[in-house]
């Protein structure tokens, strides 16, 4: 027991780099997924979709969320940069494809909130003479976000977890690092159950701050 600790003390520096990156990649990704799901999630909405912007848009997200994210970390590292003919580092690769997967996720979110807030309130907004942007900056959207903060940090956590898989690009993430230190030191629970407590530690803690938040705004 002694020597796990020793060694758990001893890894622990690694260990907090690659939660650090981990943290990086998913806040970064969600920053893709929540501003591409938002754009998508508005044209595609009931208000404002037409039949063909529908169709596309209903054939991206169909597309992402219906292929393994694990496929689209490897389009991401070997057939973008040849299709943009730009290297991509591991960390952009990964968050590219993190970023892109969680836009079709969040979309589908937005585009159920919106949905969900009554028709009567559109209508309402053009009678006192707000054009449709107006009313969906003004009235649609804060009410949209209300509705679908739960989700939304759902998505968060998932991103967080789903970081672990960026490993096999090698990209120096929680559980990369920890593979790497398990290949050196020969104690895999040990350094596994570290990491495993350390993810706890960060989808807990996004799901604390949006009960705080929810707490705040009186949901």
């Amino acid at each position: 027991m002694q020597e796990e600790s020793s060694l758990l003390l001893k890894s622990l520096p690694f260990l907090l780099q690659g939660a650090l990156a981990t943290l990086q990649i998913a806040f970064v990704s969600m920053a893709i997924g929540v501003c591409g799901g938002i754009f998508i999630g508005i044209l595609n909405c009931r208000k404002i979709r037409t039949k063909y912007s529908g169709y596309a848009l209903n054939s991206f997200v169909w597309t992402v969320r219906g292929t393994p994210l694990f496929v689209q970390v490897l389009i991401a590292y070997y057939a973008l940069p040849e299709i943009i003919g730009i290297s991509l580092s591991p960390f952009t690769a990964g968050v590219i494809a993190l970023g892109v997967n969680s836009t079709a996720y969040i979309s589908e979110i937005v585009r159920g909130g919106i949905n969900a807030i009554p028709e009567g309130q559109w209508e309402a907004a053009y009678v006192i003479g707000l054009k449709p942007w107006q009313t969906l900056q003004g009235i649609i959207l804060p009410q949209m976000f209300t509705i679908t903060l739960p989700s939304l940090t759902n998505e968060l956590t998932a991103l967080i977890k789903e970081t672990s898989i960026l490993m096999v690009i090698g990209v120096a993430e929680l559980t990369k690092v920890s593979k790497d230190i398990v290949v050196r030191e020969l104690d895999p629970m040990t350094i596994y159950l570290g990491a495993a407590a350390l993810y706890l530690m960060m989808t807990s803690s996004v799901a604390l701050l949006a009960k705080l938040t929810q707490k705040k705004e009186g949901l």
